[in-house]
């Protein structure tokens, strides 16, 4: 089956062709085969495969037919590019063939999965925000600071009431990976938990509710140290981890916030400032636009998330991770990471996140289905019910798609892409005046849809009509 129009997913182009001819076709020893090409640009991109079949093997009165599947890598400038194929009929003795000419099998890719989203990063965005912060003093990040998981070791320790074994068992949890939800779902599983809950764990939550460090200085001593400590003038160990963080916070820059934390990871390292120095590097990464400059940074957060997961592999720094992956185009190691990371909590409001970035890499890997499952579980914001219609759409599912692109529309109407989503919806099913309605209020909104909309395959149909040229201008 030839397609009207190739579609990416993910980082792939994926089609299928089949060849049938009329009976008695080919004359006795041959062999047919038709052999794709797609050309972009001046570029020319071969498959190894080529569909075809033998006289030898078939049937006086049998229309001879075949089908395969075909893959190729996605490259940029393929969208506008060409699926081309010629026939060759070869005879097997003498080697000698004939040609058909190359006809056009389709034209143009649909990149629709490009437009999933993930968390509050939109692509044109002029203050987009990427990764996962801890706050401080949030009792949920508990173990994130730097004294780590000290407290709750002690009272294992001190609690009379286990045998040494049964110590061991929980000290191995405590030392593991996953935040402290996670922790007591592997402390259930354990003999005497039963214990462990009523004596234990109530000492714990009390303890934890005060252990962290707090400001003792004003906020205006806090901001004066800073600068000082920002120039290099003074050791940032004049102020304690809660004032340190708090200093973070008062920088509207992410340049005085990276000089900060990494001065921070030197007198107070943690999973705490190891993941928020991250955090930092993937937004300076998110604003650069020299390549060289950008994978630098990504590097740069790599590691400080990596930092981060040595003290044990949090929820934070292992979704942040995903992103770094996102950001480089790596979208299937992104969802093993968003998924390891929400594995490894039960917080709700976590857990929403993770799903959300699951369903946006999902989308774009062309898994619409199981994209529409991770963001039903989501928080319903403007981005992820945009993201839920965008799965809905390409699962040809367009009610559902309609619904959750205005609800979407309803939370921020200034957000140019739910309208666009619209407009795709319209386009598709050959509803030109909503198309154009909707599709002016997008471009409108957002200057990355308009510079999209005339490239689009998904409105080529319409590119030369007034209306469409009206609606984009």
């Amino acid at each position: 089956m030839v397609p009207t129009y190739l579609e990416r997913f993910g980082d792939s182009v994926k089609f299928e062709l089949k060849v049938s001819l009329p009976q008695n076709t080919l004359p006795k020893n041959t062999v047919y085969e038709l052999i794709p090409s797609f050309r972009y640009g001046s570029q020319v991109y071969a498959f190894d495969k080529k569909l075809g079949f033998s006289s030898d093997s078939i049937g006086p009165y049998v229309s001879p037919q075949t089908k395969a599947s075909f893959s190729m890598p996605y490259r940029d400038g393929m969208e506008k590019g060409r699926l081309m194929a010629y026939g060759q009929l070869t005879h097997q003795k003498t080697g000698k063939s004939l040609k058909t000419g190359e006809e056009v099998l389709a034209e143009g890719i649909i990149t629709t999965s490009e437009l999933s989203q993930i968390g509050q990063y939109y692509i044109d965005e002029s203050i987009p925000v990427m990764g996962l912060s801890v706050k401080y003093g949030d009792q949920d990040a508990y173990g994130m600071y730097k004294d780590g998981w000290t407290e709750l070791q002690r009272l294992f320790m001190a609690y009379s009431n286990l045998g040494f074994a049964e110590k061991s068992e929980y000290m191995k949890v405590i030392e593991g990976r996953g935040d402290f939800s996670h922790k007591n779902l592997l402390f259930m599983e354990l003999k005497d938990y039963d214990k462990v809950r009523k004596d234990v764990l109530p000492r714990f939550d009390r303890l934890a509710a005060v252990s962290m460090a707090t400001t003792e200085k004003s906020e205006m001593e806090i901001a004066l140290l800073s600068r000082q400590i920002r120039k290099g003038e003074i050791s940032a160990a004049l102020l304690n981890e809660a004032e340190l963080a708090a200093a973070v916070d008062l920088e509207p820059g992410l340049g005085e916030k990276e000089v900060l934390l990494k001065r921070m990871c030197e007198v107070h390292p943690s999973a705490f400032s190891f993941n928020n120095l991250g955090v930092v590097y993937l937004n300076l990464a998110n604003r650069s636009l020299d390549r060289t400059e950008k994978n630098r940074l990504l590097a740069s957060a790599s590691e400080a998330f990596d930092q981060s997961n040595g003290f044990f592999e949090n929820p934070y720094a292992a979704y942040n991770i995903g992103l770094v992956y996102w950001m480089m185009g790596d979208k299937a190691s992104a969802y093993n990471a968003f998924y390891r990371a929400m594995a490894i909590t039960r917080l709700d409001e976590l857990r929403k996140v993770h799903e959300a970035a699951l369903g946006a890499v999902s989308i774009y890997n062309g898994d619409y289905r199981l994209a529409v499952i991770h963001l039903n579980k989501a928080e319903k914001n403007e981005i992820n019910l945009f993201n839920q219609g965008l799965a809905n759409l390409l699962a040809e599912d367009y009610y559902n798609a309609l619904i959750q692109f205005e609800e979407s529309a309803i939370l921020d109407i200034s957000n140019g892409y739910p309208f666009y989503g619209m407009a795709l919806i319209a386009a598709r099913n050959g509803e030109e005046i909503i198309l154009y309605e909707n599709l002016s209020k997008a471009v409108s909104r957002s200057a990355y849809l308009r510079k999209r909309a005339p490239l689009d395959m998904e409105f080529i149909r319409y590119h030369d009509k007034v209306g469409f040229k009206d609606a984009i201008r």
